[in-house]
């Protein structure tokens, strides 16, 4: 039996390099009209992601936060800079 893979995104907004211009901000809010995710690392673990919505939040890795952007993205979420 086959499984879903997951579609793996190439570039993340808090990625490093040259063409990112949000990689140094603190946060990054995500919306798809009234909903709201919004992405932080953990200051004090990097390889986690602190993810908040209006009812929750939760410490994640920072592969999980990568596949959770993705996934956010192909829902019709926006990136608000």
């Amino acid at each position: 039996m086959a499984t879903k893979r997951e579609k793996y995104p190439e570039k993340c907004p808090w990625d490093g390099g040259p063409d990112q211009k949000l990689a140094k901000e603190e946060e990054w809010v995500m919306r798809n009209g009234i909903e709201t995710v919004v992405f932080s690392k953990n200051k004090l673990d990097e390889n986690y992601f602190i993810i908040r919505t209006p009812q929750n939040e939760e410490t994640i890795l920072a592969f999980r936060a990568r596949l959770l952007f993705q996934k956010l993205l192909d829902k019709g979420f926006k990136l608000q800079e």
